[in-house]
């Protein structure tokens, strides 16, 4: 099945589920995607699709970063149980790092605004925690988690150090996740890119509403197609064909605050 017939499958999908109360049990998501032979891989990325498009599926559970570090979660190989004894021994280091309130943090934004280097790793230290939940979001798309956290810290370093002195930067908190979030959707997806199948199609069409919900909480509006291509770091063209895909469920915005 080509991938713009899929999508409209899933549309239709979607549109059923808004019939059914916005909710749709397995059994009749399973019914209605008998035809394609779907995977339990890609039907939890159907359920996920649902979500995203706010359609409810009871029994169904998001993965979460305690999931992840949770020593009863079944491993297929040596390799993940190590990582998972790394992010187990990485969140106890975080657990004994000092508490930052809300104060504690605008002093240390307002010491980095006047260019205060001396406050730049403690900025970042403040901010290590809030990477592993960012990261834990996109686990279980292809990137292990714990180079999701690795590049989330570089990111989160890089950001900090660029954000001291700058004056213009309004919310330093809310630059940092959008540098962040930039940087992990962009991981993401390139490891997404080489492969042409229905775990891709829908993997990626999640990561640009997921994207799109992110912009529109931060802008208070659409994103742009400009401002979603600098987000998520995919080409206008490869957004486009998305958006055709999703017959248009996936808003561009004007840059215009309705």
């Amino acid at each position: 099945m080509n991938q713009k017939k899929f999508l409209q499958q899933m549309q239709e999908l979607v549109d059923f589920g808004r019939t059914k109360g916005n909710c749709l049990i397995k059994e009749e998501i399973a019914d209605y995607c008998s035809d394609l032979s779907l995977t339990a891989e890609q039907l939890e990325l159907v359920y996920a699709y649902l979500k995203e498009h706010q359609i409810q599926v009871p029994g169904y559970h998001a993965p979460s970063l305690e999931d992840e570090m949770s020593e009863d979660t079944p491993h297929t190989d040596n390799k993940t149980r190590e990582d998972s004894k790394y992010l187990r021994m990485y969140r106890k280091e975080l657990r004994d790092l000092p508490e930052r309130t809300s104060e504690d943090l605008e002093e240390l934004y307002r010491k980095l605004r006047m260019g205060n280097e001396e406050v730049i790793p403690v900025v970042v230290e403040a901010h290590l925690k809030r990477i592993v939940t960012l990261a834990g979001k996109y686990k279980g798309r292809g990137v292990p988690l714990e180079d999701l956290i690795q590049e989330g810290n570089l990111e989160l370093m890089t950001c900090v150090t660029m954000l001291c002195g700058n004056r213009e930067v309004v919310d330093y908190k809310k630059a940092i996740d959008h540098a962040v979030r930039s940087r992990l959707i962009e991981l993401v997806d390139a490891e997404l890119y080489d492969s042409d199948n229905v775990n891709t199609v829908l993997a990626r069409v999640n990561l640009l509403l997921e994207a799109t919900n992110i912009l529109a909480e931060e802008y208070g509006r659409v994103a742009t197609l400009n401002e979603l291509a600098e987000f998520t770091h995919m080409d206008d063209e490869e957004i486009k064909m998305y958006v055709e895909f999703s017959q248009n469920k996936i808003e561009i915005g004007t840059g215009e605050i309705k």
